[in-house]
């Protein structure tokens, strides 16, 4: 399973804050978002339109039928339809550099549309979306340029963990992780040291990714339950997905000085699914 940060209660599973990154972490907020259901607002006729239908009515149709267009043109590219189209990137690229003062949704589902297509070229305009004093817009922004890898993107991102927003900074600190350039590792390490809780934790994932050991000891603050029984509003499913993501990094990182940690949380934890993640991490390091 991919790494990715936990969903708002309030928030459709399908969100792009909620699977984009099958993201990294948990930031408790970072993901929640903006997928509205699609089909309370009406629904375009997919069937019979395809990629450059949804092109032109995001230039030039009402507010309404352009989020739509935005949101099918994302849908689309998980069916393999951009293959046809090796523009793409460019047209999608103008499209968000023009969207700025469009319906949010406009720009970010086309934010996700370029972190999809993969084109480096796309950098410089997600970049410019961190930018948006939208929240949500800049979550976005980031979740593609996490997709994108761009190492040229770091010094950017960076700045993006002071953001007055704590989702943004979760997300931030995750991006770094997933580009994995080392540069940001003093970035990372600093974020260790951050009071909320799932921005921390997404630090120390990030952190781990890149095979700092100074990550150990946040990483432990994920697998014991006291500490995130004691995070206001995180619900249970939310813990095991914590859980989770962590021990695999922890694993990763601590090796066999892992095994005692790991052999509790499998012989003790009243998750079952935590346990078994817990299983499998020591089959990995031979424990």
């Amino acid at each position: 399973m991919s790494e990715t940060p936990v969903a708002k209660t309030d928030v459709p599973k399908e969100s792009p804050r909620t699977i984009l990154f099958q993201f990294v972490v948990f930031p408790l907020g970072v993901v929640a978002v903006a997928v509205l259901i699609f089909f309370l607002f009406g629904k375009l006729a997919t069937d019979e339109q395809g990629i450059p239908d949804y092109i032109n009515a995001i230039r030039s149709g009402s507010s309404h039928e352009r989020w739509q267009a935005a949101y099918q043109l994302s849908k689309s590219l998980k069916r393999g339809e951009a293959k046809r189209y090796p523009n793409l990137e460019h047209d999608v690229a103008a499209l968000y550099a023009n969207s700025k003062s469009d319906d949010p949704r406009i720009r970010r589902y086309l934010g996700m549309v370029l972190g999809q297509l993969g084109d480096r070229r796309a950098t410089p305009v997600l970049l410019d979306g961190l930018n948006d004093k939208d929240i949500d817009n800049r979550i976005y922004a980031l979740t593609a340029l996490g997709e994108l890898r761009d190492p040229a993107s770091v010094p950017r991102i960076a700045k993006a963990v002071t953001d007055d927003d704590k989702d943004v900074r979760a997300t931030a600190y995750y991006t770094l992780g997933a580009i994995g350039d080392p540069s940001a590792i003093p970035v990372l390490a600093n974020g260790l040291q951050e009071e909320t809780p799932d921005v921390r934790w997404n630090a120390a994932i990030a952190l781990a990714r890149l095979g700092d050991a100074r990550a150990l000891g946040t990483l432990r603050e994920v697998l014991d339950r006291s500490r995130l029984n004691s995070v206001t509003g995180m619900r249970e499913d939310q813990k095991e997905d914590a859980m989770i993501v962590a021990m695999s990094a922890y694993a990763k990182l601590a090796g066999k000085a892992a095994d005692p940690d790991l052999q509790r949380i499998a012989a003790s934890d009243p998750s079952l699914r935590v346990r078994a993640a817990a299983k499998q991490a020591l089959a990995q390091i031979g424990g």
